[in-house]
This record gives structure tokens, C-alpha cells and sequence, in this order.
């Protein structure tokens, strides 16, 4: 029998397993591991006296109290152990698979179990960090599809991806740093093997990997990433007829569509199951020289197949419509990004204010910062330069001397505005704003007081909102009045904090499921940025964010209408095809 085959034979008459062990191990993690974790770290968080975890308390957090930073540390080392054993046992499963028995349900799961607890044993520092290095940044695409949590964690925010991007020079480092990130994970690829089934030490592991790559790198390479691209045909061919199918329910009444997309979420989770039993059983039989081979079986579903898979397609079908009705349900606010819209103007000017007002946004995300003589400017960046071409920071001039000078941006001209005609002309314009309130260490010790009390009384009275990287500011502004709404800006999702703000402004491509569950147990609200592509607007529907900033509202604003007037599931499809991937 042809190998491939052979592979989709085999894998067809073992789906109920890989279905099991698949669940077994993600549910495991979604539901009993996941929520310990968090409530571990929370707890330790609270022990130290800080009500966030953010890049500029990090060294605080652990330094304030040697017991807790301690456990931080042992939580870390068991976050590492938890990953290497869900790898582990699910190699371990695939291994089962491939051998020349033929066993039940049960039975392949006792010897996974049994075996991932020898694999348990045999564990060390040296392993759990080989694993968590390799999977975790030489080869991620191992992470993203076995859905590993604690080291999918590990990756770079979008904004700065896109800063790197734009940046000739690191485009450039960035794609000659994946190629050989790429090779690395070829030459240590067959460690794996012998690390999950030899229980070799780390080093004869790669001591073996090298000696087996050596003269033949290109050659292993090619042969990974062509069952790396046929895993992708197999899972996008099975697609197809889901999406066809749901862009003709499209054009029946919404009942029918949705009914429609829930059966096509539901072909959608098997391919992306059948794509990464095909994947792993390919991959571990490469690893291993081990040839996929053929035995007995009834003709038919056997009673224990049927009943795995009807819970499976009930469970997947519950998923479905939920997914598919949730975003319908939580429509986000739109904010304009720095007061500008499609580049049309400068940010955080007066003219570009008037202009994005007349898109009626719900909010204008602005930035102001301090002047050397107490005064407050429209200024996001740190200095400058880029803007005004003076290599100097806001907090060096006065306000007269900042309003004087003249930017340039997006083909415009202006001169810098100054907080009070920004604030003034939004007023008269009925425009809401969302003030970010942007601080420095030259700082004066009562700036924030001195603001809330010149201001404070006009952004209540005109429903304006508050928004730092800085939670002293949100914690005078609660102070002053916590009827204002104060949102605390966390670039990174870490341990979930335990703060005063009304809620949270994030970037989008860390946020994740348990993230916005306890955000809603909570009752805070939740903004992301920046949204401006068709699948960050999709993410943010799934997640039930309660506003979007962007540097593109007609998009964000037709994208909400689109799905609220006429419900495009076949959009919603398509990214969950993305997202089971990590794709978005």
C-alpha cells in the first residue's frame, strides 16, 4: 500500500484515539491547569503588596519579598515541567500509534499514561529547558498547533513586529534570523526522539541529532517543511467545502446561515484535528525511521468511534455557536488612534481632531504630556525628533516654545497644539476623548494633581475617559473622582491585575481567552490596539472587547455594521482557521 495512503488509512482508523488523547491533554490544561496557574500567580502577586505585574515593576515585584520571589520562580520551573510533559505525552500517543498493535481506547491511553509518567521520571533541568528552547523559539510552529499555553506566551507584541518590519535593515535581520533559527531546529530535530522515547541525556541527544543532519541538513530540511506544507494542503482541502458551503448559507435567512456556519466550524475543528494527527504522525515517523504499518480492522465505525465522535461534533457544535453568536452580542466602541484616521493629518493636532470628528468615533485617543514650565502639551513620543526634527523631549521646553515649533507628518504641516486648545475644541465639537496622560521622570511631583484640578471637573462633565502606561495616574484619578473612567494601558498579558482602573487597555495579540473571562468576572471593560486589519477586528469581535482603537476607522466602523446589520460568518470561519493555528 502507498505511504500516504497507508497514513490517511491509519490515521481514519485511529481518530477516536488521537480524538481522546487530543482532549484529554487540551482540556486538562484549559480547565484544571490554566486556572491554577492563574490563580497561583495571583495569589503570589497579592502577597507582595502589587496590584499589577507590568515591565516597570518586574524587578520590584520579586525583589519586595525573597519567599514570594521564590515561588515565583518554582512556578516558573513547574510551568516549565507542565510544558515538557504535555509534548511528551503527546509524542508519547503518536509513538502508540505507530507501532504494529492494535488497541483499544482504553488501553492506548493506559500506555500513553504510563508511559509519560516513565518520561516523567527521567525528567531534568537540562530536558525541560531543551524542550522549552526548541519548541519555544527554534521551532514554534511545534508550540502553536499542540496549543502548548505556557510557552505560547512566548512571542514579540504585533506593534513592535511592525516597527521591525517597517525598518528596512531589521526586515532584513528578522528573515535572515528565522532562516537560521530554521536550520538550528533541522540539525536538532532527531534530540526529540531520544530525549521523549532513549530517555538519552540532553547532550548525547544532540550529540546523535548532529551526527545524523551532518552533510544532509538541506535534505532533512526540504523533508520537514514538505510535511510541514502537505499538513497545510490537507487541512485547507478540508476547508474548502466548509466555506463554500457557507458563503451559499450566506444568502439564506440568518437562521439558516448561522445553523450553516455552526456545521462548518464543526468541519473546520476536525480538519484542523485530522491536519495535526497527520502532521504529528508523519513528523514522529520521520524522526524515528519508524515506517507506518498495516493491520486488521473491522469494516465500519466500531461502537466506541461512533461515541467519540457524536461527543466530539456536539462539543465542536457548542463551541460553534457560541463563537458565532457572541460577537453579535458585545458591539465595541470605535477610538481613533492619536486623533487621526487614515493619515488624515497629524496626530494629536487640532486640524487632524476636526477631521476624525466629522467619522464620529466614539472616542479620540490622545496623548498629553508636561512642559518644562507646568504646562500640558499634545505629544506622544518621547522626544522630538521624528516629528519636529529637534532632538529634545517635551518636558525641555515650555509650552510657548513647543507651540511655536512646526510638524510634519502624512503630507501635513502643522504647529504642535498645546492641551488646552485640543481639549477646548473637542468640547465644542461634542467629541469624546480618551486622554492618555503620558509621564516622565523630569515630571513635576504634583503634575497629576495640578491636572485633575484645572481639568478634571470639565472631563466628567463632558463624559471624557483616562488611559497611562503609569498606574500612579490612574490611582489619583480614581482618588479625585472614580466616576471618571480610568483605563491602566498593560502592552503585555501577564498575571491578571487586581487594580482600581474602570478597566484595561491591551495589545491585542497577547490577549487570550482567560485573560478576558476573569476581565469580565471582574466587571471591567477592555480596549485593544492597534486594530487595523480585517483579522485583529475579528479577534477583537471573538473576545467581546468593549472598544477598538485604530489608525482606521471606516474599516472598524463598517466591519461593526457589517456584522451587526448582516452577520458575516464566513469571515468569523476563516479566522478561526487562522486561530487554531496562532495565526491571529
Amino acid at each position: 500500500m502507498k505511504p500516504e495512503k497507508l497514513s490517511f488509512k491509519r490515521l481514519y482508523h485511529n481518530l477516536d484515539k488521537i480524538l481522546v488523547l487530543f482532549f484529554m491533554v487540551f482540556m486538562m490544561m484549559e480547565y484544571a491547569w490554566i486556572p491554577f496557574n492563574s490563580y497561583a500567580a495571583e495569589y503570589l502577586l497579592k502577597q507582595t503588596g502589587y496590584l499589577f505585574l507590568s515591565y516597570n515593576n518586574v524587578w520590584a515585584v520579586l525583589s519586595s519579598n525573597w519567599l514570594v520571589g521564590l515561588a515565583f520562580l518554582v512556578l516558573v520551573v513547574v510551568n516549565l515541567f507542565v510544558a515538557y510533559f504535555q509534548s511528551g505525552m503527546i509524542f508519547m500517543g503518536i509513538r502508540n500509534l505507530l507501532d504494529q498493535e492494535n488497541r483499544p481506547v482504553f488501553a492506548f491511553l493506559g500506555k500513553t499514561f504510563k508511559d509519560s509518567f516513565a518520561l516523567v521520571k527521567k525528567a531534568g533541568p537540562g530536558k525541560m529547558l531543551f524542550i522549552v528552547l526548541y519548541m519555544g523559539f527554534l521551532f514554534p510552529f511545534l508550540r502553536q498547533i499542540l496549543k502548548i499555553y505556557y510557552l505560547n506566551k512566548i512571542l514579540i507584541p504585533d506593534f513592535i513586529i511592525t516597527y521591525l518590519v517597517n525598518n528596512i535593515l531589521f526586515a532584513i535581520l528578522m528573515g535572515a534570523l528565522v532562516i537560521g533559527m530554521l536550520l538550528i531546529a533541522v540539525r536538532l530535530m532527531f534530540a526529540l526522539p531520544q530525549l521523549f522515547f532513549e530517555h538519552a541525556t540532553v547532550p548525547q541527544a544532540i550529540r546523535f541529532s548532529l551526527a545524523k543532519t551532518k552533510n544532509r541538513l538541506f535534505f532533512y530540511t526540504r523533508h520537514l517543511l514538505w510535511i510541514i506544507i502537505k499538513s497545510f494542503l490537507i487541512y485547507t482541502f478540508l476547508l474548502v467545502p466548509a466555506i463554500l458551503g457557507q458563503q451559499y448559507a450566506h444568502t439564506r435567512p440568518n437562521e439558516i446561515a448561522l445553523l450553516g456556519g455552526i456545521a462548518a466550524f464543526v468541519l473546520i475543528k476536525l480538519a484542523y484535528y485530522i491536519m495535526l494527527s497527520y502532521f504529528l504522525l508523519k513528523f514522529v515517523s520521520f524522526l524515528t525511521d519508524q515506517t507506518l504499518t498495516d493491520y486488521p480492522t473491522k469494516r465500519g465505525l466500531s461502537p466506541m468511534r461512533w461515541f467519540v465522535l457524536t461527543i466530539a461534533i456536539l462539543s465542536f457544535a457548542l463551541e460553534g455557536f457560541v463563537y458565532l453568536s457572541l460577537p453579535l452580542k458585545n458591539v465595541p466602541i470605535t477610538i481613533s488612534h492619536r486623533g487621526v484616521s487614515r493619515e488624515n493629518g497629524i496626530q494629536n493636532t487640532v486640524e487632524a481632531l476636526e477631521k476624525t470628528a466629522l467619522l464620529k468615533p466614539d472616542l479620540v485617543e490622545m496623548d498629553v504630556q508636561e512642559t518644562k514650565d507646568g504646562q500640558f502639551v499634545m505629544m506622544h513620543d518621547a522626544n522630538l525628533k521624528q516629528l519636529a526634527g529637534i532632538d529634545a523631549q517635551p518636558q525641555d521646553l515650555t509650552l510657548a516654545e513647543l507651540t511655536s515649533l512646526e510638524i510634519s507628518e502624512n503630507g501635513y504641516r502643522a504647529k504642535i497644539s498645546s492641551f488646552d486648545d485640543y481639549f477646548t475644541r473637542a468640547n465644542q465639537l461634542g467629541q469624546r476623548l480618551l486622554i492618555e496622560i503620558k509621564t516622565s521622570k523630569k515630571d513635576s511631583k504634583d503634575m497629576m494633581e495640578r491636572f485633575l484640578s484645572k481639568y478634571g471637573a470639565k472631563i466628567k462633565v463632558y463624559q471624557h475617559q483616562i488611559q497611562s502606561l503609569d498606574y500612579q495616574v490612574i490611582d489619583q484619578v480614581v482618588k479625585y473622582d472614580s466616576s471618571i473612567p480610568s483605563f491602566f494601558i498593560l502592552p503585555y498579558n501577564t498575571i491578571f491585575p487586581r487594580t482600581k482602573a474602570s478597566g484595561y487597555t491591551m495589545e491585542y495579540s497577547t490577549l487570550d481567552d482567560n485573560f478576558v473571562n476573569k476581565l469580565w468576572e471582574s466587571d471591567k471593560r477592555l480596549y485593544d490596539w492597534t486594530i487595523n486589519d480585517e483579522d485583529s477586528i475579528i479577534k477583537s469581535f471573538r473576545l467581546g472587547v468593549d472598544g477598538m482603537i485604530t489608525d482606521d476607522l471606516e474599516l472598524v466602523q463598517t466591519s461593526i455594521k457589517e456584522l451587526k446589520d448582516d452577520p458575516d460568518y464566513t469571515t468569523l470561519l476563516l479566522n478561526k482557521f487562522l486561530d487554531l493555528l496562532n495565526f491571529s
